[in-house]
Parts: structure tokens; C-alpha cells; sequence
């Protein structure tokens, strides 16, 4: 067998092993917004373990989840493949029962066909199961972020094969869908909860400032520093097995906020996450980086990382190991989103171009009213909302929340919490009509199933 020149002085140098081990740790929390992170500026709330793998490694400022719902979301960064093109339409489980498309693969697949030992611990939200092909699923409390942390050091100390591991947390997804909904009600051992006091929290400008709201958010930071707390005991877990220096890191969350403006939602509460990669080995990681992500780009770094191959089709992202060192690199000024519904009976397809400075949202369905997702719908903070006849959900008017256009246009730099539509705006249709159109390439170019109706899209219309 003859090798090529290069790789011989390669393997001549030591610069690359044949036996080297690349493996992945991916670590989710459960609708987190990405504000509320100590490393990402957040005043009050305590996250010292995620912010030190922030300073270790990159912290993105703009990563997006492509749709605010979980089951969706998670078959997104672990296909590669967009909601509209994966088949997984809303949640998986029980009544509403949406799955993996048979025609697509999932990076755990991917992997194991490269001979990677997988494991799955906490929340899963995925469907059929044989799509995923897992070697470790314990079955364990997803909030009990200890007894997560000692089952992912049982799996590291297994084998000395390359590993693919995920820890899904279900913090800090809210307990109830009654009261504040938020808050820790059951002990995890050795883990002391940090208590916040209601009335100092910042209340977010999407939302009212109630005294109900101000308890959740108080207890939505409880669960955020004990999901913290498990990081930290996964990451000394990873140090002491010793694969701490052949790991990729990935930490997100599946998308934002449970409240309503967020969950459900292509606006920034629902969409715009924390994400956070760390490489070994990585001079000069660029934190912050300003590129714009997605979860469309997860499952291409797992597969580059890794130097497995996929070529059966086309995914809709790209490697991030590129710009991992460039503080704002070129060309990564835009992302696709892609909604379809929450629940079965929360259908509202949306699609959406977000760049830098704009961002466009295509209500597919504009005529439908708006349906809340279950966990939102049925929370007090809506209830309470609805009950007292509020006419204003935070800067945004409650019939424009539920009644929306067809097109929703937002400048981003002068109006960052999205509550003044430009679509309708002389001023800005050059700039509707550049992204309409870069919008529809994308959306042709990946055969979204959607066009086939509503397709042609424009301005006049």
C-alpha cells in the first residue's frame, strides 16, 4: 500500500497518531435563553462551572436553536438537517407521536458505524428508537444531575474505545404547569439549592413584571445553577478518566425560556441559545465569537472532529472547527430557521432568515391564530395575563402575539426585542425583498416540502 508524501512526513513528525482518539462530550440543558448565563453577562444568576468551559473554550454570542421546541430541536443537532427536511415535526412522544423521516440518519448512527461507543443519559425526545443506535441509556431521574454525573463516569472508565456521549438535562424545564411552574422540588444529594430572591431578578422586557412572573424567573435561576452544578461533576468526571485532552465539548441549550415570546416562537427568547465549544488543543480560542450558528452545524463539527464521513446526502450545516479561532470570521452571517409545531395540536409552520443586523419571519400560516404551545398555554403566566385582560405581553400587543402577518421584518441593532414589524415599511423593501429572496434559494435548494404550496413567496403578495 503506497501513502501519500504528506501524510508520511505526518506520521514521520508525530504531528498525527493512527491510533489517536477523538471523542465528543455534549452536554444540553432544557429551554434556557441565552441570556441567562453568568459568561453571558447575566448579573444575578450563578453558572461558575459552564463559565469556566466558556473561558476555556468559545462562546458563541449569536447560536440558534432552528425551532423552539424540544423533540424538534434535538432532531435537528442530531441529524444536521433541518425541522421541514428530518421528518421529526413536533414532539415524539405519546399522542404526538413524530419521528425521524426513514431516509435520514442520526449522527449517533454515523458514528457508531464508525466504531464509537454512544451514550444517551437524561432527557431523550427522540423517535423511532432504532434510528439511534445507543450503547449506554440508564434509566435515571434527568433532574438528578448527580446520579447523571456518576453514570456518564461509569461510561468513560468502560472502554478506552472513542465515544460519542450526550447528558441531556431536564433543568431548567419547569416542574409544573401550575403556580410559578419553577423551582427545585426534590433534594439531589451532596448539592445545596442557591435561592434567589424574587425581587431582584431582571424580568426580561418580553415579559410582564408580576409578582407570579418574578417567582418563576426565581425559580427558573434555582434550577439553572443546579443543572450548573451537574456540568461541573460531568467535566471532573471527564478529567479523571483521563480523556479530558482528546474531548470536544459542547455545551447548548435545545432552546429558550418555556414563557410565552419564547417557547414556540422564532424570536430571540425562544430561538437564541447558549453555546459554548471547547477543542482541545486550541491556541487562541476566539471568545466571544460573533459568528452566527445554528444547530444545523452540530451534527458537521461532530463529524469533522471525529473525521467520520457522511456523504449519503447533503446536511444543512458546517463544521465550526474553522472558525473556532477567528473572533468574527467571514461568511457566517447567516442562519436558517425552521418551525413546524410543539405539539400536534400546535401546527404553525414558520420559516426564518436571520442575519446580523435583520431578521425575517414567514408565517406560513398566517391566517391561523397562534397556537401557544401546551407547556405555555396552560402555565399561569398566560392565565393570569388572559384573566386580568392585559392588552400588552412585554413591548408587543397580546392580538399581535396571537394574530400575525405573513411577513415580519425586524431591525435587530434599533430594535432588539422585536416589537415594531418593518415588513410593511417602504423604507425597508429593498431590504425585504433581498431577503425574501435568499430565503426562498435556501428553501428550494433543500426541497422543503412546504413551497410545494405556498410557494411563490414575495413582497405584493
Amino acid at each position: 500500500m503506497k501513502f501519500p508524501l504528506l501524510l508520511l512526513l505526518i506520521l514521520a513528525t508525530g504531528l498525527l497518531s493512527a491510533g489517536e482518539k477523538k471523542n465528543v462530550l455534549f452536554l444540553i440543558s432544557d429551554n434556557q435563553t441565552w441570556t441567562d448565563l453568568g459568561c453571558y453577562g447575566h448579573p444575578l444568576v450563578k453558572t461558575p462551572n459552564i463559565d469556566r468551559l466558556a473561558s476555556e473554550g468559545v462562546r458563541f454570542e449569536h447560536g440558534f436553536a432552528t425551532t423552539a421546541s424540544c423533540g424538534p430541536s434535538r432532531a435537528v443537532m442530531y441529524t444536521g438537517l433541518l425541522t421541514h427536511s428530518n421528518g421529526q415535526y413536533a414532539h415524539p412522544h405519546r399522542e404526538h407521536n413524530q419521528q425521524l423521516r426513514e431516509d435520514v440518519t442520526s449522527v449517533f448512527a454515523m458514528l457508531k458505524n464508525a466504531g464509537y461507543r454512544t451514550g444517551l443519559i437524561g432527557k431523550d425526545h427522540i423517535k423511532p428508537l432504532e434510528k439511534y443506535p445507543i450503547d449506554f441509556k440508564p434509566r435515571l431521574s434527568s433532574r438528578d444531575v448527580a446520579a447523571m454525573a456518576g453514570a456518564a463516569g461509569s461510561f468513560l472508565k468502560e472502554s478506552d474505545d472513542p465515544f460519542f456521549l450526550v447528558l441531556s438535562f431536564s433543568d431548567p424545564h419547569p416542574v409544573s404547569i401550575d403556580g410559578k411552574g419553577w423551582g427545585i422540588r426534590e433534594p439531589v444529594k451532596g448539592y445545596d439549592p442557591i435561592l434567589y430572591d424574587p425581587a431582584e431578578v431582571p424580568v426580561p422586557p418580553f415579559l410582564p413584571d408580576t409578582r407570579q412572573v418574578r417567582e418563576g424567573i426565581a425559580g427558573y435561576y434555582q434550577q439553572i445553577s443546579r443543572m450548573d452544578y451537574g456540568v461541573g461533576l460531568v467535566l471532573k468526571a471527564l478529567r479523571e478518566s483521563g480523556h479530558e485532552n482528546e474531548t470536544l465539548v459542547i455545551f447548548i441549550s435545545d432552546h429558550g425560556t418555556s414563557e410565552p415570546g419564547a417557547m414556540g416562537t422564532h424570536y430571540e427568547p425562544g430561538v437564541r441559545v447558549p453555546f459554548i465549544v471547547k477543542q482541545p488543543g486550541l491556541k487562541n480560542p476566539a471568545t466571544p465569537n460573533r459568528a452566527l450558528v445554528a444547530f444545523t452545524d452540530l451534527t458537521p463539527t461532530i463529524l469533522d472532529w471525529t473525521g467520520t464521513t457522511f456523504d449519503d446526502y447533503p446536511l444543512h450545516g458546517r463544521s465550526l472547527l474553522p472558525v473556532l479561532s477567528d473572533p468574527d470570521p467571514e461568511g457566517w452571517d447567516e442562519v436558517l430557521l425552521s418551525h413546524v409545531g410543539h405539539d400536534i395540536f400546535a401546527y404553525y409552520p414558520m420559516r426564518t432568515l436571520r442575519q446580523r443586523d435583520f431578521k425575517l419571519i414567514w408565517n406560513v400560516t398566517p391566517g391561523a391564530e397562534y397556537p401557544l404551545p401546551i407547556d405555555t398555554v396552560q402555565r399561569e403566566t398566560w392565565i393570569q395575563l388572559r384573566a386580568r385582560g392585559d392588552e400588552m405581553i412585554g413591548g408587543r400587543s397580546v392580538e399581535d402575539f396571537l394574530h400575525r402577518p405573513r411577513l415580519e421584518l425586524y431591525d435587530l441593532r434599533n430594535d432588539p426585542w422585536e416589537t415594531k414589524n418593518l415588513a410593511d415599511d417602504p423604507s425597508h423593501a429593498a431590504q425585504l425583498d433581498e431577503m425574501l429572496s435568499r430565503l426562498m434559494a435556501r428553501l428550494e435548494a433543500q426541497e422543503d416540502p412546504w413551497i410545494r404550496k405556498f410557494h411563490p413567496l414575495s413582497r405584493e403578495q
